[in-house]
C-alpha cells in the first residue's frame, strides 16, 4: 500500500469538509447555500451554453441563468486565484462547511480502513484514517442543530449555520456515528410528515428538501423532488446502524417508485413524475443493489 499523504490543517477549523462553489458535482440549486450565496456579486462572464438543458423537457427542472451565472463567476474566481488553496481560503466570497460530504468523507474513510486491513498496511497508516474519521465525526457533532433535530452547514464567512430543512441533515445517519438519543431523533424526522412521512407523496420516500420549507419546489433539482441515489444512500445508513425494518420500508418503495417509469434523476415527491434526464446511470445503478439485496 503506497504511503499516504501528510495531514495539513485547513483554514477554517477541524472535521467538516469546505464546499467550493457549486458547480462540480450535483449540488447545485441547493436551498441550503442560499443565504450563502445571495451576497455574490457577479461580474461579467462571456457568452454560453447551458448543455444542462439538453436533458430536460422543462427549464424549470435545473437552475435559473441567474442561479447560473453565479456558479461560474465562482469558477471564474477560483481560476482567477489559481486554485491555490491559501489564497481561496482568505479571498473567496463562497466557503461553506458542508455536513452531507463530510458525512460521505467518514463513510468512504471507513471503507478505506477496511482496505487498509485487508492489505496489511503501516500502523501508522491505519492510525492516520482512523484520525481522519474521528475528525469528521467530531466536525458533524458540532454542527448539530437540537431545535431542528438535524445538522447544518456553515457558512465561513458569516460564521453562521444555514438554515435549512433538507436531506444533508441527516448526515449523522450516513456517517453511522452518533449518541443513540440523536440517532433516534434523526429517524423520527426522517419519518415524520417533514420528510418521507408526508402524506401527500406519492411514496415514503424523503425529499431533498422538506415540503414544511418555504423554499420547497417539487420540481426544481435540489429544491424539492426525490432523488433515487440520496433514497439509496439512506437506506445504506440505516442498514448499518442495524435498523434492517426501516431500511426495508425505503427499499421497497424504491423499488416500486423505479418501477413505475424509467431510471430518471429524479421524481416530483407527489405525483411520482420523472424529472431530470431519463435512463440515469447512477439510478440503474442504485437500482442493481437493491434487487441484490433481495437476491
Amino acid at each position: 500500500m503506497a504511503p499516504l499523504p501528510a495531514d495539513g490543517e485547513r483554514p477554517g477549523g477541524v472535521g467538516t469538509g469546505d464546499h467550493l462553489p457549486p458547480v462540480g458535482e450535483r449540488y447545485r440549486q441547493l436551498p441550503r447555500w442560499d443565504k450563502a450565496l445571495e451576497p455574490v456579486e457577479v461580474g461579467e462572464l462571456p457568452p454560453y451554453e447551458r448543455y444542462d438543458l439538453r436533458f430536460v423537457d422543462e427549464a424549470s427542472e435545473r437552475p435559473t441563468k441567474e442561479e447560473y451565472d453565479r456558479y461560474l463567476w465562482l469558477v471564474e474566481l477560483l481560476r482567477k486565484a489559481s486554485y491555490e488553496e491559501a489564497v481561496i481560503q482568505r479571498s473567496h466570497p463562497f466557503l461553506v462547511k458542508d455536513v452531507l460530504f463530510s458525512a460521505i468523507l467518514v463513510a468512504a474513510n471507513e471503507a478505506l480502513l477496511s482496505l487498509a486491513g485487508l492489505v496489511e498496511a503501516p500502523d501508522e497508516d491505519r492510525a492516520r484514517i482512523e484520525d481522519w474519521i474521528s475528525r469528521g465525526r467530531r466536525g458533524l457533532e458540532d454542527c448539530w442543530e437540537p431545535e431542528l433535530d438535524l445538522c447544518l452547514d456553515h457558512d465561513l464567512r458569516v460564521d453562521k449555520p444555514l438554515h435549512a430543512r433538507t436531506i444533508a441533515g441527516f448526515a449523522p445517519l450516513v456517517a453511522a456515528h452518533a449518541g443513540s438519543e440523536r440517532l433516534d431523533a434523526l429517524q423520527e424526522n426522517l419519518f415524520s410528515p417533514a420528510f418521507a412521512g408526508n402524506g401527500a407523496l406519492r411514496w415514503p420516500l424523503p425529499p431533498s428538501t422538506s415540503p414544511d420549507e418555504a423554499r420547497f419546489n417539487p420540481r426544481a433539482y435540489w429544491r424539492g423532488p426525490v432523488w433515487p441515489i440520496i433514497s439509496w444512500l439512506i437506506w445504506r445508513s440505516l442498514k448499518r446502524i442495524g435498523e434492517k425494518e426501516r431500511a426495508d420500508i425505503l427499499r421497497d418503495a424504491a423499488l416500486e417508485q423505479l418501477a413505475s417509469a424509467s431510471f430518471a434523476e429524479y421524481y416530483e415527491p407527489f405525483t411520482g413524475e420523472p424529472l431530470g434526464s431519463d435512463d440515469q446511470s447512477w439510478t440503474a445503478a442504485v437500482a442493481l443493489d437493491w434487487l441484490a439485496e433481495g437476491t
